[in-house]
């Protein structure tokens, strides 16, 4: 089998879906001829509620997945230290290096894959690049400087976090974006980075999360309550970092390069819209409870409490992704949000949870600007889609949504080969066969040690036979 190392800041136990990406990789690349060795950090380090613990995850691991965990160093390195600061992880670079090195040379990959953010841990690529001669793919979880959601200190800090990335990606062996947004916007700023180097893989679902019989749900004729449901983590604090007299302050020294309406990532306009179907008498606003599995955290509970809708709100803790599973699939329709946008944008991001939610196969409230989750949320035929920061449109979406529900008219049938191409096993595949490419065939050294031996590396070698697309069949 082919090797691949695979450098993962965030893995299992880590929660969250930026981990799950990297450990389904792994847990499915031996279907298809590649064996994974995974560089992490090590698991005790420190947490906070954007990071937290999920052991659950742990069994998403593939049984013949090796797990090197590394610590973080008490410093930085001096070459770390004299880099840009544009993510975190910066303590962890060196031994990760250290760590990498030492695979290379007793492991003999056949490509290292870099998967982010933090973005820091593109520096790894670069050592590893002028090294060795294993090829180096970097796969964005994020569009990186590109995303509107990063905060950055100054728009000089920004144009020298671009910077970076677009020398980073230039020297790239290959790029994977997750959605095709991204990628077409990576493509459109680093345009030196060939179609055959750059693809889009999309996050998904694994079906073998979702095996369990569906679960009994009462006639929503007979049923006493609407419940709408949202798991994960929401970005409520977002309404309140701007507050206070040194507000303006920090909005100088927060810049970002698209223009976006962060309060979308939030239960502020949902709220207000289920105030507007009361104050309309409609039915929907006496019988909806909103359940946040996940967001129980004191900027949620204030931005609840301050809503004109607190009594129809059941805050839940964190829990384990399986527990996150059962909670969408018992729902009778799920709250999906994002961040607003100028007119004429699309998004470049799409929520780690979009997939599951399609797969759970009910309605979803779509609170979402055009792009691809947009998009994918439509052609299911079970959204209900409005403007993320309209009170009034998401009122509209969710009268629409609860009346449909209420007369059974949900749509029944599924479109199986929609469904597939989000599915976990088969992004592995293509991820697989994107490989492939950089690795046709395992060449024995001539000599008695490893092909992956310190060489001149030539970045950016690709067949050209390869061409963009996402999700390729």
């Amino acid at each position: 089998m082919k090797r691949a190392l695979i450098i993962s800041y965030f893995f299992p136990p880590d929660g969250g879906a930026g981990t799950q990406r990297a450990a389904k990789f792994c847990k499915y690349l031996p279907d298809y001829g590649w064996e994974a060795t995974v560089i992490t950090r090590d698991p005790a380090a420190t947490r906070d509620r954007m990071v937290p613990a999920d052991a659950a995850l742990l069994r998403d691991i593939g049984r013949d997945t090796r797990v090197i965990r590394v610590a973080e160093e008490a410093r930085l390195s001096p070459w770390a230290a004299a880099l840009p600061r544009i993510d975190v992880g910066y303590t962890w670079l060196e031994p990760a290096l250290a760590a990498a090195r030492a695979q290379i040379a007793s492991w003999g990959p056949d490509v290292v894959l870099i998967t982010m953010s933090p973005f820091s841990l593109a520096f790894l690529g670069w050592r590893l690049q002028q090294e060795t001669r294993v090829p180096v793919v970097y796969d964005l979880r994020d569009p990186w400087a590109l995303d509107g959601w990063r905060l950055h200190g100054t728009r000089r800090r920004w144009r020298r976090d671009l910077a970076v990335m677009k020398d980073t990606l230039k020297a790239a062996d290959a790029v994977i974006a997750n959605t095709p947004e991204a990628a077409q916007a990576i493509a459109k700023a680093v345009p030196s980075l060939s179609p055959q180097r750059l693809t889009c893989i999309t996050n998904g679902y694994d079906a073998e999360d979702f095996a369990s019989p569906e679960p009994a749900r009462p006639d929503p004729r007979e049923a006493p309550h609407f419940r709408l449901v949202h798991t994960g983590t929401l970005l409520t604090d977002c309404l309140y970092v701007y507050c206070g007299p040194l507000g303006w302050l920090k909005r100088l020294k927060h810049y970002r390069p698209e223009p976006i309406d962060t309060s979308g990532r939030t239960p502020f306009h949902l709220l207000r819209a289920i105030a507007i179907l009361r104050a309309r008498g409609h039915p929907c606003g006496s019988r909806i409870r909103v359940q946040l599995v996940g967001g129980d955290d004191p900027q949620t509970r204030r931005c609840v409490r301050e809503s004109p809708a607190p009594d129809c709100v059941e805050l839940t803790a964190y829990v384990s992704h399986p527990e996150s599973v059962r909670y969408a699939r018992q729902a009778d329709a799920l709250f999906l949000p994002l961040h607003g946008l100028s007119p004429g944008y699309r998004s470049l991001i799409v929520p780690g949870k979009t997939y599951e939610y399609l797969a759970t196969h009910r309605p979803i409230l779509g609170c979402l600007p055009p792009g691809h989750a947009r998009d994918l949320v439509e052609r299911s035929g079970r959204g209900f889609c409005a403007d993320p920061c309209d009170a009034a449109q998401i009122a509209h979406a969710l009268a629409d949504l609860f009346d449909t529900w209420r007369n059974g008219r949900l749509k029944q049938s599924e479109d199986a080969e929609f469904l597939n191409r989000l599915e976990r096993r088969t992004l592995t595949r293509h991820l697989a066969a994107f490989l492939d490419q950089l690795a046709p065939a395992k060449a024995e050294p001539a000599s008695g040690h490893s092909p992956a031996v310190i060489a001149n590396h030539a970045p950016g070698h690709l067949p050209e036979s390869r061409s963009v697309s996402c999700n390729p069949t």
